[in-house]
């Protein structure tokens, strides 16, 4: 053979091995790591949600592999491949939902992505008549994290249901600026955005919510929006107090899916106002009933009431002053709060008003105990200073609080909410004082506990020896509430046991202190047992 044929034949070779190469490349899928798992099961329905490593930047969810879902029933078992499911890159998570589960049997799993898997414990629910044992957590800023300490004392508790409350994540934590998205096109840049800092807080709480279900529930902070009035799922077209979301409908639902897919279907997913879908539904689950709500995403927004800030004569604001109230916060001590009432304005939204009629109504005939979850307190107890009204309270609107009030009715509910960094424990009063349901307040996680139960005058009808911030009082709004207990300053977590049997629920306080680490101290109010 001539060089020159020698020198041919090694350049198509040469050709040939880049193009299999080419090929062979083309034909692989990305293998993304499992990062952590949530779930959630309702009368025999399982949801599963795996979190990967996918970028929402790396295009669609097509080009990965499926994940797989193996299941077995004791360690020395073999494991079994129950199904596989499609990875959506926007979201970077895949969802299993199997239907007929066992529910009141122990089944361990594992999932699997190439290389990369993860496993853990689909509990047994607990029996009918047991004691159901729930931790509440709310607001994690990134002060402290990993907040292994306390995420320990939390695992040793060993609690049957994990409550997240919402604020989840920051918009400007872990060092990642964040990024609104305005365009359909911004949305996966404003995922992979989103991610950066949920990907921090599934890291911190995975071994919690590996081996337990999960409700979890978004708040203002974490759609990216600093205070937030949806108006039933409409775009914001102005400053903040006009309402509405800061970000495009696509972004929205895709953050939201991240933390509540795992949720029993919703009520009425919509979507709404300008495309954004809503998650709102119940659990039932170890005898107790849960009504999951979302009093953010229809609430009336304060511009609809206030045209201007109210506030004293001639006030100024402090040069240094770090946060912008506009209009939603009354500052002038004389003004009449009530005034700022209006029978058309929303907290729920007249859907979701129906679905927490028809569902106390079912637990009133159930004979069982539940609980009402909701992102903020429908009481104005957490305040800037003892004088100021905040419209991002839900004591306002007051029609549309007490009308989501009386749909609760005299059902066995306790409620428990997050968002308002400080926690409270209250008697709500619609009509008369104590006419309405207990509600618990969880305390901030890490977030600064930066506001304060500090009313000028004492309480009435306090309890012999209680300190003068409980009692019975009217709010700056005018609603009826009796305080129990205000943790002023405190960080830390709740432990609510609810015994099906004696038809009692016990609130628990967990303090931490400025390192986000647990400590033993009293904290007056709790615990606090309620006796149906």
């Amino acid at each position: 053979m001539s060089r020159i044929s020698r020198s041919i034949g090694k350049r198509i070779a040469l050709t040939l091995n880049v193009v299999l190469i080419i090929v062979a490349s083309s034909l692989q899928t990305f293998s993304a790591e499992i990062l952590w798992t949530q779930y959630c099961q309702h009368q025999g329905t399982m949801k599963l949600l795996i979190h990967l490593d996918v970028d929402p930047l790396s295009g669609a969810g097509s080009e990965h592999s499926p994940v797989q879902l193996w299941l077995r029933d004791h360690d020395e078992q073999s494991w079994t491949l129950r199904k596989s499911e499609s990875i959506d890159g926007l979201t970077a998570t895949a969802l299993f939902k199997l239907e007929n589960w066992p529910r009141h049997t122990e089944k361990h799993f594992r999932v699997t992505h190439e290389q990369s898997s993860s496993e853990g414990i689909f509990r047994a629910e607990p029996q009918k008549g047991s004691v159901l044992k729930l931790a509440g957590l709310s607001c994690h800023k990134d002060i402290g994290w990993p907040w292994t300490e306390a995420i320990k004392q939390l695992i040793d508790h060993d609690p049957d249901l994990v409550f997240f409350s919402g604020d989840q994540i920051y918009e400007n934590d872990y060092n990642s600026p964040m990024y609104r998205a305005q365009t359909e096109d911004d949305v996966p840049k404003g995922m992979a955005n989103y991610l950066e800092k949920f990907r921090k807080f599934g890291e911190a709480f995975r071994e919690l919510m590996r081996d337990r279900p999960t409700i979890m529930i978004t708040d203002d902070h974490d759609v990216f929006a600093n205070d937030l009035w949806g108006r039933g799922g409409v775009r914001m077209n102005g400053r903040r107090t006009t309402g509405g979301y800061p970000t495009h409908p696509s972004w929205v639902n895709a953050a939201e899916y991240t933390q509540t897919a795992n949720l029993p279907d919703p009520i009425h997913p919509g979507p709404h106002g300008d495309g954004v879908r809503a998650y709102y539904t119940a659990l039932d689950y170890g005898g107790v009933q849960f009504a999951i709500l979302e009093d953010r995403k229809f609430k009336s927004a304060p511009s609809e009431v206030i045209k201007q800030l109210i506030a004293p004569p001639d006030f100024k604001f402090p040069n240094d002053r770090k946060t912008d109230f506009e209009i939603e916060v009354v500052l002038d001590p004389e003004f009449d709060c009530t005034k700022l009432d209006r029978e058309d304005l929303h907290l729920l939204g007249k859907q979701q008003e129906d679905f927490l009629a028809n569902w106390s109504k079912k637990l009133r005939q159930s004979g069982q105990i539940g609980a009402v979850l909701s992102q903020s307190p429908w009481a104005h107890i957490a305040m800037y200073s003892p004088t100021s009204a905040d419209t991002d309270s839900n004591a306002w609107p007051q029609s549309a609080r007490n009308r989501a009030l009386k749909a609760i009715g005299n059902a066995p509910i306790v409620m428990l909410h997050g968002d308002v960094h400080l926690g409270t424990l209250l008697r709500h009063g619609v009509d008369e004082f104590e006419d309405g349901p207990v509600s618990y307040s969880l305390p901030s996680f890490s977030s600064r506990a930066s506001r304060k139960w500090e009313p000028i005058d004492a309480g009435e009808n306090r309890e012999p020896g209680s300190p003068d911030h409980t009692g019975r009082f009217l709010d700056r709004f005018g609603n009826r509430m009796t305080v129990y207990g205000a943790g002023n300053g405190l960080n830390g977590y709740g432990i609510i046991l609810f015994d099906t049997k004696d038809r009692t629920v016990e609130l628990q306080f967990h303090p931490m202190n400025e390192d986000r680490k647990p400590i033993q101290k009293s904290v007056s109010g709790w615990p606090y047992q309620i006796q149906f």
